[in-house]
């Protein structure tokens, strides 16, 4: 068939458009591109050798403090003494099992790594929406670092496990979750830390749970108080408060007053490490001692005041000295510091 010249230039005019079509594409990273790559360097591989010639069970693990603390389910770790912790750039360390809960599904494994490790913070889950973006991250059958993607499917969802355990308050989601990815994080489309995952419904599809952040931060927290970890008491109350859908939008408040410290303050940061929720709180007097006088930096009434907590020995509140204004408007960035004794055993 010939082509008219009329035909002809239509043809060309419309390969044109459609490779200017191809060109002028949407931006090929999007959200969860960008989630994706904020976190990997914080989840890792946790490999538990079983004896008797056992299968050895693979899991994930996400870390929630710079100094070597990894967070994961208890069923990873079960009663293995010998776990071994693969990081984001395959360096591959021993791991010391320092808290395991059957009740929560959850433990801690903890590394040495000779170097500050980059920890995900707990975000909150007050505001979670049935319907939102999720992103789940994980090993399953071995192929490490899958990604996969879904929706929240429901909140406060109840399940019982084999052990009989039964766990509460679950995230139910439909993204790809399989074994492997168990003790590995979801995240909301923003990579913030909303949920460990932790179980699938066998037989289905699309039907899985996540551990709540809000239950894993209060589990950290009881098991690493400052008491625990240093032997000293803040003596403060406090509640969780979530300001905004991004950005800067999770505070603890403190819910009574402590010295110069008034029910209403926002606290910011304490002894230059920025709090977010209770379990920074706590990891915030590590290797602390008693009688040791901390900064803590606050918001009232929209204005940063600096106070001095005073530390104590015994169970009851800590003493607070004068509050004076900040200096910097800006929170200071975390301090690093060595694992304090009590998690080196």
């Amino acid at each position: 068939m010939r082509l008219t010249p009329s035909l002809g230039s239509a043809l060309v005019a419309a390969l044109v458009c459609v490779q200017l079509s191809f060109a002028d594409g949407v931006d090929r990273k999007n959200a969860t591109v960008t989630a994706v790559a904020n976190t990997k360097n914080s989840i890792v591989t946790i490999k538990t050798i079983k004896a008797n010639g056992t299968k050895d069970v693979v899991g994930t693990g996400v870390i929630v403090d710079e100094r070597g603390l990894i967070i994961t389910n208890k069923h990873v770790v079960g009663t293995g003494r010998n776990i071994f912790v693969c990081l984001a750039d395959k360096t591959e360390l021993p791991g010391d099992v320092l808290m395991s809960e059957g009740r929560f599904d959850l433990a801690v494994v903890r590394v040495k790594a000779g170097k500050t490790l980059p920890a995900l913070c707990l975000a909150p889950t007050q505001d979670l929406m049935v319907g939102e973006d999720v992103i789940a991250i994980g090993h399953p059958y071995g192929y490490v670092n899958t990604v996969s993607r879904g929706i929240i499917s429901a909140v406060d969802r109840e399940i019982t496990l084999p052990t009989g355990d039964i766990l509460n308050g679950l995230i139910q989601t439909d993204a790809s979750i399989n074994p492997g990815n168990s003790g590995g994080p979801l995240l909301n489309i923003n990579g913030e830390l909303i949920g460990i995952n932790v179980a699938l419904r066998e037989g289905a599809h699309g039907i899985a749970f996540a551990i709540n952040a809000g239950t894993v931060e209060k589990v950290l927290s009881k098991h690493f108080s400052a008491f625990k970890v240093s032997g000293v008491f803040h003596g403060l109350k406090t509640e969780e408060k979530v300001l905004a859908q991004t950005g800067d939008r999770q505070r603890l408040e403190v819910v009574e007053n402590a010295g110069s410290l008034k029910a209403g303050d926002q606290i910011v940061a304490v002894a230059n490490k920025t709090i977010a929720n209770g379990f920074d709180l706590e990891r915030a007097f590590w290797g602390k001692k008693p009688g040791e006088n901390v900064d803590v930096k606050v918001v009232r009434q929209g204005r940063e005041v600096i106070a001095t907590l005073t530390l104590s020995a015994g169970q009851g509140a800590g003493t607070v000295a004068a509050a004076t204004p900040s200096n910097s408007a800006q929170p200071q960035p975390a301090a690093t510091s060595s694992v304090p004794a009590a998690l080196r055993r």
